[in-house]
């Protein structure tokens, strides 16, 4: 259960797009570039070989992985050197690109154009605002706008690093959140040394925005962070407990499910609780039985062997060395979620946070327990046979979730 590795965009077997090179070399030299490619112990594929001007090529050379990638990179230089006439991986050029921009949408054509857009049209909507304060969302684009906060304190599998070092991670969750939503998704790296710093962020933002969204961010901060900011301050989402959490909930029922066990019968453990949020609470609200929380610093992995012939499953939420044998292994580890290709076989928070996100924004009401676990079940009743989950892009993924939780919500408000 398992999802591990990736296979390249174009279907290169084997390879993962995320560690490609693109080059470009003179005809002269292709005979070095297949000698560079046949002497390599990892596997490279030649993914694409264009013309490029009427004496050069243009080469992409996929790789299974960083290890492979570097000794490319480094025995391309060594072997070609002049003839290496450029080199360019495509993981920077995205990088750099910002991934999303803003778009006007207005026109700023004509002088009447303009005349909405200058100081005596705002004063009159501010002059609006001021005698009618809670009509903000009907006159200004706040609705439609939602800030996705980091502190850089877990991004990934990095240790807690300076704000700027986490936009990468946080550019590619707004292209994907906005992808789902429509929405607006401002990336918004902040210098916050702690829980009250990062609560001062969100009350200062919270004004201009529908909503905001915490990733790469450490679980004990969030949850401190929601126990600092004051009831209905702000409609605050995270990755954790509105992604992570409900998603693998989700699996977990599916795996139930095809294995024809229900959550009343099952035995469930979950190996490293606190990285997973709320996930037991999650877990005993879909109606697990019994739910061992297992700490592996503090038992060792001895006694969940000893236990994994009375399990129905093992979630791993830490990245056991050594699993049980003769159980099934969930593997949720946040820091590394397996490739958005293999998203069917492994929980990621973008199965539920867009969805949760969408119906929060929708009702004006924060995300409950009870929200997000008719998120779960609609996962589950979104998701074709013989998987865990469904498939990202899934046409009805974001849509079903949102329409679960905006029932909920607003039956419970």
């Amino acid at each position: 259960m398992s999802a591990d590795g990736g296979v390249a965009e174009d279907g290169s077997a084997g390879t993962n797009a995320a560690f490609r090179v693109t080059i470009r070399v003179p005809l002269r030299a292709l005979a070095k570039v297949d000698e560079v490619l046949a002497a390599g112990d990892g596997t490279v594929v030649r993914c694409a070989d264009d013309a490029d001007q009427e004496s050069q090529r243009r080469i992409t050379l996929a790789t299974d992985g960083g290890a492979t990638l570097t000794w490319l990179v480094g025995a391309l230089r060594d072997r070609l050197g002049a003839d290496l006439l450029q080199i360019e991986d495509p993981v920077f050029a995205v990088a750099a690109s910002g991934k999303l921009t803003q778009a006007i949408s207005v026109a700023m054509t004509t002088g009447d154009d303009l005349a909405l857009l200058d100081a005596d049209a705002d004063r009159r909507v501010v002059r609006y605002l001021a005698a009618h304060p809670t009509h903000t969302d009907r006159v200004t684009g706040r609705p439609r706008r939602v800030a996705l906060l980091t502190d850089a304190s877990a991004v990934l599998d990095f240790e807690p690093l300076a704000a700027e070092a986490a936009l990468p991670a946080v550019e590619s969750q707004a292209a994907h959140l906005h992808r789902a939503t429509g929405l607006e998704v401002i990336p918004m790296p902040v210098a916050a040394q702690d829980a009250t710093d990062l609560a001062s962020v969100v009350t200062m933002l919270a004004p201009g925005f529908a909503a905001v969204v915490l990733v790469h961010t450490q679980v004990r901060r969030i949850h401190a962070l929601r126990s600092a900011l004051p009831p209905g301050a702000v409609l605050l989402l995270d990755a954790v407990d509105d992604g992570l959490a409900v998603a693998v909930t989700a699996a977990v029922l599916t795996h139930l499910r095809r294995k024809g066990v229900t959550p009343s019968q099952a035995r469930v453990a979950v190996v490293d609780p606190p990285r997973g949020g709320n996930l037991a609470g999650l877990l005993v609200g879909a109606g697990i039985r019994e739910l061992i929380l297992y700490d592996p610093v503090a038992y060792g992995i001895q006694p969940l062997h000893q236990l994994a012939g009375e399990l129905d499953l093992v979630v791993d939420l830490i990245g056991m060395a050594a699993p049980p044998d003769g159980v099934a292994i969930l593997r949720a580890r946040p820091e590394t979620p397996p490739p958005l290709a293999s998203a069917s076989s492994g929980p990621r928070p973008l199965h539920a946070l867009p969805g949760l996100l969408r119906a929060a924004v929708t009702t004006r009401r924060p995300i409950n327990v009870a929200a997000r676990l008719a998120a779960a079940h609609a996962l589950v009743e979104q998701t074709p046979t013989g998987v865990l989950l469904p498939p990202l892009d899934h046409a009805r993924l974001t849509p079903a979730v949102a329409a679960a939780a905006t029932h909920v919500l607003f039956a419970h408000g």
